[in-house]
């Protein structure tokens, strides 16, 4: 687990997934205060939930860019949910009654978060929830989808954007991978 940092730091030279040190001036936050609450409201109340998609890789140090954070739920069914986001000023449409998939919207969230209901290419979210990576985003302890399934998922899907992110995202796997070999003895 670590903190993250969202911007390289002048200071202490860092980027993620290594953070800033911890005296580093800069405040830069990845969540709005409502953001923020809404996921602590999610750990708080107990509801499964991963961190998937270019925000889960953005957070693990990919060098892409994304304008949402995508959701994947163990069950869009869990009042829970809904309970969460009330909580924060938000709309939750869970997407039971009709054609549309499950929503989270409203003016205190605006509509940054999407909810994922298929993840291509993964496996069932219990086995993917129970191989994430933690991550200390802004004080809120999350699950995100590791960055090797982000690939395999990305892959999967075969669409466009997913295709083009896919140069950067390896980029940063072999980062990671030297870095793990450089700490063995």
């Amino acid at each position: 687990m670590w903190a993250v940092c969202t911007m390289p730091c002048v200071t202490c030279v860092a980027r993620p997934p290594r953070g800033c040190a911890e005296d580093c001036p800069l405040e830069s936050y990845v969540l709005s205060e409502a953001e923020r609450q809404f996921l602590q409201e999610l750990n708080d109340r107990g509801v499964r939930f991963l961190v998937v998609g270019a925000s889960a890789a953005i957070l693990q140090g990919a060098n892409i860019g994304t304008k949402d954070v995508d959701l994947w739920f163990e069950s869009t069914a869990d009042d829970r949910i809904g309970e969460a986001v009330r909580a924060v000023g938000g709309i939750w449409a869970s997407g039971s009654f009709g054609m549309r998939p499950p929503a989270i919207g409203g003016e205190s969230l605006g509509d940054r978060f999407d909810v994922v209901t298929h993840m291509h290419g993964m496996r069932d979210f219990q086995s993917e929830y129970g191989d994430a990576v933690q991550a200390n985003v802004d004080g809120v302890l999350l699950r995100l989808l590791p960055l090797a399934r982000i690939v395999a998922s990305k892959r999967a899907a075969g669409r466009t954007k997913d295709l083009a992110q896919l140069p950067a995202l390896e980029e940063t796997l072999a980062a990671m991978d030297g870095d793990n070999d450089d700490a063995d003895p």
